[in-house]
């Protein structure tokens, strides 16, 4: 008898999971999908963190600033709380609040707590949110330590995931933490996208032997995979724009999540994030699970 309802994704106390949340609607769906996640554990974590209000002209008078600011933290604080009453009821959770630059603050208060994923929304509702949220879901990536989940408007637990491979210890570690959030009959898409045509034309045998060499350390990368039972496990190999291709395969499956290593180490490329990354963030309508190098 098997619990089709049972991932293996479970955070603890000592290693909880983090919800960010502005309050808004945009967020609802990383509330939602904290609690499914945490289940009945209470090892999960909600926080809303309050952007400091631009500096007022200088000729104000300094108390009128003061409690613009104050009113201003006291709304967000309020609508998360609210937010999280309207979603949760009964199960609510309490919100904390913190000051600074959101994707900082996130970043250091996971560091801090060893928590084990955090979770954000991406606003779709209209084309500013969108903008917005994904920038700062990107600069998040670009600062955290921990894995992000960032979350569209919906999230159920995924029936099929498909998780970018290039072969580095980051990829296999992003296909470890995706086998995690998947349960039973579950599939997930091990995908390599080939070098562009004109790079492969270089090498002997073309896109034939690529395709072959590939399939190889699949194979090998799947057999160093703890893989729940099951769980289906299928490698693709494709040739084209990697971001492109696995949006268009994670569309054409229907999965729920796609998850993608960030690579590279130093503030450079953690600037950079990878391509990859940030154009499946900025494209993707489902969930992205990005792990950091």
């Amino acid at each position: 008898m098997h619990d089709n309802t049972r991932i293996k994704f479970e955070p603890t106390a000592s290693s909880p999971m983090i919800v960010a949340t502005d309050g808004r609607e945009q967020s609802d769906a990383a509330i939602r999908a904290g609690a499914l996640l945490a289940g009945g554990s209470d090892a999960w974590r909600v926080l809303t963190v309050v952007t400091p209000m631009p500096i007022m002209a200088p000729e104000l008078d300094i108390r009128i600033t003061a409690e613009a600011a104050a009113a201003h933290r006291d709304a967000q604080i309020q609508a998360a709380n609210g937010q999280v009453r309207r979603i949760l009821g009964e199960r609510s959770v309490r919100v904390e609040a913190l000051d600074g630059n959101p994707a900082d603050v996130i970043a250091r208060m996971a560091e801090q707590e060893n928590a084990s994923l955090i979770v954000t929304g991406i606003g779709r509702h209209n084309i500013v949110d969108r903008i917005l949220s994904d920038e700062t879901v990107l600069r998040l990536v670009r600062s955290a330590a921990t894995p992000v989940l960032a979350i569209g408007p919906e999230f159920a637990i995924p029936r099929s995931v498909v998780v970018g491979v290039d072969f580095s210890e980051n990829s296999l570690h992003a296909a470890e933490l995706a086998l995690r959030f998947v349960t039973y009959g579950a599939t997930v898409y091990l995908m390599n996208v080939a070098p562009h045509p004109d790079l492969l034309g270089m090498v002997a045998g073309g896109p034939a032997i690529y395709h072959e060499h590939a399939m190889a350390r699949m194979s090998e990368l799947i057999s160093r995979l703890e893989i729940p039972d099951g769980v289906h496990v299928q490698p693709v190999v494709r040739q084209g724009d990697p971001a492109s291709l696995i949006l268009e395969y994670a569309a054409g499956t229907e999965a729920g999540m796609i998850a993608v290593g960030t690579r590279g180490q130093g503030f450079v490329a953690r600037m950079l994030v990878g391509s990859v990354a940030t154009k499946v963030i900025r494209g993707s309508p489902i969930a992205v699970l990005t792990l950091p190098a």
